[in-house]
């Protein structure tokens, strides 16, 4: 039976592949060629992140390397993205444990900077590997000086200021609310209520890494 990784990372490949490389993302100057090389990297060749800017035949090396990736056709990147990041991977083990959560915010970063995009339909399964990734995310990504509750038919989340100005909740679905936590504020699909001083509170505050 496949993993909700394979199934998700198949539907988010599939995305990739049909959309091309022209495709734009919500995310500022990043197309969809960007954000597959963001996951690549991150993934399969975290050396390549830092390594350009090495000194020296270091830094030469990795930059070609970095050039050959780019010049990959686009069906070989979706390919080995499609592949997954391998059981060694460092960051195979964090999605595994996170449940998926950047898998599930960078598909939605592409899908929804197209016309007419829609909410998905997900499965119970990955409603609930949302709730998972939101509940580690939200306790870094949140920094508002209001409790927050999140609310989803999950459960509740609450997230407690030392210095309240005051309290919010937020409504959703796990995986528009784990959109919201990372500050995608645009596309997340939320509804919003509470005092005066934590909504303030809330305008005021940061979400996101």
């Amino acid at each position: 039976m496949a993993t909700l990784a394979s199934d998700e990372r198949r539907a988010f490949a599939a995305t990739f592949a049909d959309l091309g490389p022209e495709a734009p993302t919500i995310l500022p100057g990043w197309g969809a060629p960007e954000l597959l090389e963001h996951l690549l990297l991150r993934e399969r060749y975290p050396h390549l992140m830092v390594g350009p800017r090495l000194p020296g035949e270091l830094g030469r090396r990795a930059q070609q390397a970095r050039q050959q990736l780019r010049a990959r056709t686009w069906g070989d990147l979706v390919d080995l993205f499609r592949a997954g990041p391998g059981p060694l991977s460092f960051a195979g083990t964090v999605d595994s444990f996170s449940g998926e959560g950047e898998l599930l915010i960078h598909h939605e970063d592409l899908r929804r900077a197209q016309p007419g995009w829609e909410p998905r339909a997900l499965p119970e399964a990955t409603q609930a590997k949302a709730w998972r990734a939101l509940s580690l995310l939200a306790p870094v990504a949140v920094r508002v000086p209001a409790d927050v509750t999140l609310v989803a038919p999950h459960g509740g989340r609450r997230l407690r200021s030392r210095r309240p100005a005051g309290s919010v909740r937020v409504h959703g679905d796990p995986l528009e609310l784990l959109l919201w936590v990372s500050g995608r504020d645009e596309v997340a699909q939320v509804r919003i209520d509470g005092d005066d001083g934590g909504v303030q509170a809330l305008e005021e505050g940061r979400r996101g890494l």
